[in-house]
């Protein structure tokens, strides 16, 4: 079933398996955005750009850290799919 209200984040989690998550208020997702190919989706496209009720936000929270390696293993399961998606 379609979520109507839009913004879905959807989740690219195998070369065969997208997973949409509906925004639902109180929620968070929290994922590895460098290893997980994903987007959000269009919010309210039955709704005028002037209605705020549907806005949605998100936030992005970077890790710094001097060797990338301590983030994404070199064996991650998702290295592969990051380079097949982009």
């Amino acid at each position: 079933e379609k979520y109507v209200d839009g913004g879905e984040l959807r989740l690219v989690l195998s070369e065969h398996e997208i997973r949409d998550i509906p925004p639902v208020g109180g929620r968070v997702v929290v994922f590895w955005s460098d290893e997980i190919p994903h987007e959000v989706l269009p919010c309210a496209p039955h709704v005028s750009n002037e209605n705020a009720d549907y806005d949605r936000y998100a936030l992005t929270v970077w890790i710094p850290e001097t060797d990338p390696r301590n983030i994404q293993p070199p064996g991650s399961k998702f290295s592969q799919l990051r380079q097949l998606v982009f």
